[in-house]
């Protein structure tokens, strides 16, 4: 059973990064543009640019190791979900309208704290890369005292 705080995990308006490492460890990371679930958290997809994605993919393709963090601005609320790449695509035509819409909500939640829309909105978000990962692990990842404690 997945809580309710790692489901947020997947909510609109979220900052998300993407981290891998290669075969020596050596980490990447880049900002992704979205995520979704159609299994209660089992597997997730996430979109990265293209054009920002490079080391991660790389990474993934030589380890499949792959964590995803999403925090929600206002109040730092932070998940990291952890697991293996089952997949990477370029994202179909139709997910443009979704990840373009993910952008917009996190750009909304940033104009609510002071930053301009245009600043998030000029976020390289297309093409996309399509990452399909099994989530092994879900983790607080809130700044405080149970901040790498385990969600499931």
């Amino acid at each position: 059973m997945t809580s309710e705080r790692a489901r947020a995990a997947t909510l609109w308006g979220r900052s998300l990064l993407v981290g891998t490492v290669d075969a020596k460890g050596i980490p990447a990371c880049c900002r992704a543009v979205g995520v979704r679930s159609n299994d209660d958290l089992a597997t997730i997809t996430v979109f990265v640019p293209v054009a920002t994605s490079r080391d991660v993919i790389a990474n993934i393709a030589s380890t499949r190791r792959i964590a995803v963090v999403t925090s929600f601005p206002p109040d730092h609320v932070s998940v990291q979900l952890k697991g293996t790449t089952t997949g990477v695509r370029l994202a179909a035509d139709d997910d443009e309208a979704f990840t373009r819409g993910c952008v917009d909500a996190f750009a909304e939640i940033l104009h609510d704290l002071g930053i301009p829309r245009r600043i998030v909105r000029s976020f390289n978000h297309w093409p996309a890369f399509a990452i399909d990962m099994t989530v092994d692990e879900v983790f607080e990842q809130t700044p405080g005292p149970k901040a790498g404690t385990a969600l499931r």
